[in-house]
């Protein structure tokens, strides 16, 4: 059986009440982030993803993506468009997808979307039957 996980930063969503049920180890850090009140830390999570996200995230346009975004840091998605070649309305549901799965964060800026990788790794491991 193949099994593949994601590491990712921790967001702010990540720390409301019922992710916390589904993700202990989030207790203490959502503890800090009530007494304060700041959310600046850089810690990370790993998740299994399902095998219909894990194939579609091993496309060639995604890694593509994946690859330049971690190399380009707060970029806008237009920019992002041209740089790959590819057009803004294929980019953004690319971008969709992978914020939905949390390998990404868009954020707003003005009338500027800005996008962020939260994903730090993404590994696939064959289990033994």
């Amino acid at each position: 059986m193949i099994k593949v996980y994601l590491e990712r930063k921790i967001t702010r969503d990540d720390l409301a009440p019922g992710n916390l049920e589904k993700h202990p180890e989030l207790r203490e850090l959502y503890s800090l982030y009530e007494e304060e009140g700041d959310f600046t830390y850089t810690r990370y999570i790993r998740e299994e993803l399902p095998p219909h996200v894990a194939r579609k995230i091993l496309n060639t346009g995604i890694l593509e993506l994946l690859d330049f975004l971690s190399k380009n840091k707060d970029i806008g998605v237009s920019e992002l468009a041209r740089s790959l070649g590819r057009s803004a309305p294929n980019v953004s549901r690319d971008l969709r997808f992978l914020a939905r799965w949390k390998l990404v964060r868009l954020n707003e800026q003005g009338k500027k979307k800005t996008v962020e990788i939260t994903a730090r790794r993404i590994e696939i491991l064959f289990a033994e039957k």
